[in-house]
């Protein structure tokens, strides 16, 4: 079979340099260091609130980069940001890589991309020299109702800590150095793996797994076909298919119904988990915990310090209207 119930989720499984003579790819994380981004912020300790859109269900802010105006998605299941190719060329944001850069989805073939430089203005937020990858994302927004062209990924979250009230619709970004906890926050074990916020959760009687923090995912879990099946999730119970549109293109994928997830002491009923089957030796994490499950939660995230915490009580979700699941992640290889 295979996954990720009309998935929208671009996951660029890796970004690799193209090495001399393109016999090989080399890891950019070992080959090239990417920058990290000054950020500053307006009330000087940290943004103040910012609302986000009630629709969609992803974390997008209103941003600016020069004169354009655009949508950036906080995207903690991205190793590096990007933007969209086509607004880079349009604002002829100059390379930041003398080297182009290999892209893979989740499935399907690679495409050729690049990296550069900009500078981009948020409400609260100011960031000097972002290192973007260059991709194709306008086609990708077009399927939400959310269009963005730009994510900000963990290069730029490791600069902040981000306290997403999510019940609330609204977020604010403080200095790493002055925030401390608020006394209602209770820490989520947490791991880093590869830079990428890793937590265990547990699928009704099955052991406990650790699957990524992704903000950029709109559905409550994604699970590799092999997790899912360990989970004991591909046990004769009804697989839904539909379609995923990834980075490598359009696949067939599927759904399942989980009757219990436990996520920090919290037990979620009846949810639906998405099954991806990754491209042979792709470097993707066992699943993505998305925001169908933190949307609960007011969650704070401290990237660069490895510490996760949820403040205050858990909210039933609002009801919305049914929409297909989208994700949006970047992963180097290893």
């Amino acid at each position: 079979m295979s996954a990720l119930d009309a998935n929208r989720r671009a996951f660029l499984r890796r970004l690799a340099i193209l090495g001399a003579g393109g016999a090989g790819f080399l890891v950019v994380r070992q080959q090239l260091a990417w920058p990290t981004p000054e950020v500053t912020l307006a009330q000087g300790r940290w943004s103040g609130w910012m609302p986000t859109p009630a629709a969609g269900g992803l974390i997008a802010l209103p941003a600016r980069i020069g004169e354009a105006r655009l949508q950036a998605v906080i995207d903690s299941g991205a190793q590096y940001s990007a933007i969209d190719a086509g607004l880079a060329e349009q604002l002829r944001l100059p390379s930041a890589t003398p080297l182009p850069m290999v892209a893979f989805g989740v499935s399907g073939g690679p495409s050729v991309t690049r990296a550069v430089r900009l500078d981009v203005r948020l409400d609260g937020v100011g960031v000097r020299g972002l290192r973007a990858a260059t991709l194709d994302l306008q086609p990708l927004s077009g399927l939400t109702r959310q269009p963005f062209a730009l994510l900000l990924g963990r290069d730029f979250l490791r600069t902040v800590v981000v306290q997403a009230d999510l019940p609330q619709r609204r977020v604010a970004f403080f200095v790493p150095q002055s925030w401390t906890p608020p006394a209602d926050a209770r820490p989520v074990a947490v791991r880093l793996e590869a830079g990428g916020p890793m937590v265990p959760v547990r699928i009704e009687d099955a052991p406990p797994i650790e699957v990524m923090v992704d903000t950029g995912a709109t559905g409550a879990l994604a699970l590799s076909e092999a997790s899912a099946r360990t989970a004991g999730l591909l046990d004769g119970r009804p697989v839904r298919l539909g379609q995923s549109v990834t980075l490598g293109g359009v696949s067939q994928d599927g759904m399942v119904r989980a009757r219990r997830l436990e996520f920090a002491g919290h037990a979620l009923h009846d949810l639906d988990v998405q099954i991806f089957r990754p491209a042979e030796n792709a470097p993707v994490p066992d699943g993505l915990l998305g925001l169908g499950v933190l949307a609960r939660f007011h969650v704070a995230l401290d990237l660069a310090g490895g510490r996760l915490f949820l403040i205050g009580p858990e909210h039933p979700p609002r009801l919305q209207t049914p929409q297909r699941p989208t994700r949006f992640s970047a992963a180097p290889s290893p």
